[in-house]
């Protein structure tokens, strides 16, 4: 399922709706309408011509808007086993994305005492590849990583050219 949220970083809402995808682990992809003006285009269209934000489209089609953390906990308890999940399993130095009750990709990792969480592998399963999953992995992971105060050295080819590509996530790359 793919969540899009459309906001500005100026706005309150909106970085209180990205730490809540964060914390919970939900990937979603951010578009900020500083960068991208033109989407404003969808704000206006489905908000009936009114430019509030965040504007939070879901793979269902439906959006909310401005959306307190408690509808974004029942929007995705009501898309259910469609929403996509990434976690953090510790105990085996991976963050894993699930759907459905299934393991669709994971990231191997490795923890520096500095803070720098080091992804020398990011796999999918066979049959979830080629439809972005591993994106949107990453995207979570790196929402994790920004939650709890983390950075990224990404040695895996396929993270790295994931996070040089989505200036975003710039910030979160270890020196």
């Amino acid at each position: 399922m793919t969540i899009r949220m459309y906001g500005a970083d100026w706005c309150g809402d909106c970085r209180r709706a990205k730490a809540w995808f964060a914390e919970t682990g939900v990937p979603y992809t951010y578009v900020d309408l500083v960068e991208t003006p033109e989407a404003t285009e969808i704000v206006l269209e489905r908000n009936n011509g009114k430019q509030s934000i965040p504007v939070i489209v879901f793979g269902d089609d439906s959006h909310l808007t401005e959306p307190s953390n408690d509808a974004l906990a029942a929007k995705i308890a009501e898309l259910g086993d469609a929403a996509a999940r990434v976690v953090e399993n510790v105990e085996d130095d991976r963050f894993e994305m699930w759907r459905a009750g299934e393991l669709v990709s994971f990231a191997s990792y490795s923890s520096r005492e500095d803070g720098v969480v080091v992804v020398p592998h990011v796999e999918t399963a066979p049959i979830h590849r080629g439809v972005g999953n591993a994106a949107t992995l990453l995207d979570g992971v790196l929402g994790l990583l920004r939650t709890s105060g983390r950075s990224i050295l990404p040695l895996c080819p396929f993270a790295a050219d994931h996070v040089r590509n989505n200036r975003r996530h710039h910030d979160l790359v270890a020196p």
